[in-house]
């Protein structure tokens, strides 16, 4: 009873505070930019690293090509999407891809498996 009347005591005030909370998505676009090379370069680099085993290798695949992709679509966006290019939009997606890389670095090597005839 008494950790129900102390959780109600300090969230209580929690929902009765007025706030206002950053957008998520902006006019310009930097945040959908730069989610968007983060999970490029994440995959892309999970998946690298999946199979050469190899942390450099997989980070600079990762963002390289969430870079390639940036680049790509910043050169379609006047032609393809009405849109304007700017050196920001490919900066912040270049960022996400840097930041999604760093998803290899917790990973660890494959153990070799011992071949069972070497046992016996």
């Amino acid at each position: 009873m008494k950790k129900n009347l102390l959780l109600l005591i300090i969230l209580l005030p929690l929902f009765s505070i007025n706030t206002k909370a950053q957008e998520i998505f902006s006019k310009n676009g930097y945040p959908e930019h730069f989610i968007a090379g983060a999970l490029i370069s994440a995959t892309t680099s999970y998946f690298v690293f999946k199979k050469t085993d190899n942390k450099l290798v997989a980070a600079i695949v990762g963002i390289a090509t969430a870079s390639a992709i940036g680049l790509f679509k910043e050169y379609i966006d006047p032609l393809w999407l009405n849109g304007n290019r700017t050196l920001k939009d490919f900066q912040y997606t270049a960022l996400g891809g840097v930041i999604g890389a760093s998803i290899v670095i917790p990973l660890k090597k494959r153990k070799p498996k011992k071949d069972l005839a070497l046992l016996f």
